[in-house]
């Protein structure tokens, strides 16, 4: 009589326990500076100068790095003349730094939520996202 051996879910988790275990060493996401990134900024208008929950978004620009410029994504009807002017001058930063529209416009864009707009309007931080071709 032979006695063939029977495979159990012990035998198996067993063995499997003591065979080595590869390790995959990934390597971290590095930032690529070759991506091409859009850099949002959302421009608000303080209503109240006291409670910030009346104030009113008054639109959305991006730096494109496949367009190479600023676009205006949307906007809001009663404020579009204040912005377009706002979009024609230089940024002056609080630390008394001109950043120039039309010689850095990329980072125009990055220090509109360091600089004071006038008009009542400010800017909340840029968000970057990649930028796909269109």
């Amino acid at each position: 009589m032979v006695r063939k051996a029977v495979t159990t879910t012990k035998t198996v988790k067993k063995k499997m326990a003591q065979q080595p275990v590869e390790v995959f060493n990934e390597k971290p996401i590095e930032k690529n500076s070759d991506i091409p990134k859009r850099y949002y900024i959302q421009v608000w208008k303080k209503i109240q100068p006291s409670d910030v929950r009346f104030d009113e978004v008054v639109g959305t620009l991006y730096w494109s790095d496949v367009k190479q410029d600023i676009i205006i994504e949307s906007l809001h009807n009663n404020y579009s003349s204040e912005i377009e002017d706002l979009l024609k001058g230089d940024l002056a930063l609080s630390n008394g730094v001109f950043v120039s529209r039309n010689e850095a416009p990329k980072e125009w864009v990055k220090n509109v939520p360091k600089a004071a707009l006038g008009y009542g309007f400010y800017a909340t931080s840029y968000m970057e996202i990649v930028d796909e071709t269109e």
